[in-house]
């Protein structure tokens, strides 16, 4: 009887903490309305990217959240590649004030309601932007050898972020 009452219990604190968390997950419209393979163009990424682009791949099999372009099929860590996010308002609001000291932040103006560039050490820059309730991030990436330079970097998300803005 004893087993019987704590597999209720505990079936039922399963049920409270999975209903819980579809309701924080429902509370982040961005987070579930937004497919970010639908915010860039194959030409968007291929001009970006300066090579012929496969069309916008979901990071996570099959669904979102977030979507890679690349001219590898496959988006292996040796290609070049853009990746786009959603996030939610408060990731935006921590994105602006990293706790790690040397992640150096730049306002944009022209972008949205407001944007910054999260500039790291030795890594490819992300830019964040915010239009509205919506929060997007987006990095173009690639390897030592396949890389733009910094100045380069930030111009060409930049160029993206304006194409996505006009989305949302």
């Amino acid at each position: 009887m004893n087993g019987i009452r704590f597999a209720s219990i505990a079936s039922g604190a399963l049920l409270l903490l999975s209903g819980s968390a579809l309701h924080a997950r429902t509370r982040s419209p961005a987070r579930l309305q937004m497919d970010e393979c639908n915010l860039l163009t194959i030409a968007d990424a291929s001009k970006a990217l300066e090579q012929s682009s496969q069309p916008g791949k979901h990071m996570t099999e099959g669904t979102p959240p977030g979507c890679l372009w690349s001219a590898d099929p496959k988006i292996s860590d040796s290609s070049r590649k853009i990746g786009v996010n959603a996030h939610t308002l408060r990731a935006f609001t921590f994105a602006k004030k990293p706790a790690i000291t040397t992640i150096k932040i730049e306002p944009v103006s022209g972008v949205g309601d407001e944007a910054f560039y999260q500039i790291y050490p030795n890594a490819t820059p992300f830019i964040w932007f915010r239009k509205g309730n919506n929060a997007i991030s987006i990095r173009l990436s690639g390897t030592k050898t396949n890389r733009f330079g910094l100045e380069q970097e930030k111009a060409k998300e930049l160029v993206l972020a304006k194409a996505i803005v006009g989305k949302l």
